[in-house]
């Protein structure tokens, strides 16, 4: 083929090609963001979860469905505390959480018999969650920032309740029923701004008892140390039998609502 001034051009384009291709990749590359060898945590010392309840209750005295709005708790609320912490270090983090909600109220109960008998009774539900556990890094890009997570959970339901009733005579119940479950999921939390980071959180468990829990939310920092938390969280828990030889035999409630509170950092973010 003649040699022309087009052959040229198209030589010199080739070659322009190859020599950006090969800088390219002799090119220093970015480097995704290493976990910090230094410790940082998260401090929640309150937050607010304005949580309706469903589900069933079953003791010896009988079955009482059980379906409380915020609204209702906030009448009801005798007392509650809720504290939250995570701290980490490298890809390995540590994690827990306390929650506990006192509610009283009042309820009918039907006993089982050959002839059905309908009970009025004051009601102290305290509701305590206890979790513990320990996450690991999958990506430590910012932008991703996945783990996964495993631990522990409890849950203790204690309830008094005093029967009131002219016709039929009942001792009070005060019995308390934990379930224990270790639980597997995972957190994504990707920075979707400097100051706006997305919360989510899916996990699911088994023990002595079925439970779960998902959050998603949402945490604005407008300052490095401190975080504004909006969020929707819910937790199911399904323990005991119906035939159980103790006064709360069955427990199945899921918990569900808006959550609201202020985290604390320190340490690298």
């Amino acid at each position: 083929m003649p040699f022309t001034f087009s052959t040229l051009r198209t030589a010199a384009v080739r070659l322009s090609i190859a020599a950006l291709v090969t800088l390219g990749a002799l090119a220093p590359q970015p480097v995704s963001a290493q976990p910090s060898d230094s410790w940082k945590g998260t401090v929640a010392p309150f937050y607010l979860w304005a949580t309706r309840i469903n589900g069933d209750i079953s003791t010896r005295a009988g079955t009482v469905p059980v379906y409380m709005t915020f609204e209702d708790a906030e009448h009801r609320l005798a007392s509650a505390f809720s504290f939250h912490v995570e701290a980490e270090k490298g890809r390995v983090g540590l994690f827990g959480d306390l929650d506990f909600v006192r509610l009283s109220t009042d309820a009918d109960f039907t006993l089982q018999g050959p002839l059905a008998t309908v009970v009025h009774g004051d009601v102290q539900v305290d509701n305590t969650t206890f979790e513990a556990g320990a996450s690991y890094l999958l990506s430590s890009d910012p932008k991703r920032n996945l783990a996964i997570i495993a631990g522990l959970r409890t849950l203790t339901l204690s309830n008094t309740i005093d029967f009131t009733t002219p016709n039929v005579t009942l001792t009070p119940v005060d019995a308390s029923r934990t379930a224990v479950s270790g639980f597997g999921g995972f957190t994504f939390r990707p920075e979707l701004s400097p100051k706006l980071s997305l919360l989510s959180r899916g996990d699911i468990g088994g023990g002595s008892g079925f439970s779960w829990s998902a959050l998603l939310g949402f945490e604005y920092r407008p300052k490095p140390w401190a975080g504004l938390v909006i969020g929707y969280k819910g937790m199911g828990a399904d323990f005991g039998k119906d035939d159980d030889d103790v006064p709360i035999r069955k427990v199945s409630l899921t918990y569900y609502g808006p959550i609201f509170g202020l985290n604390l950092h320190w340490g690298a973010r």
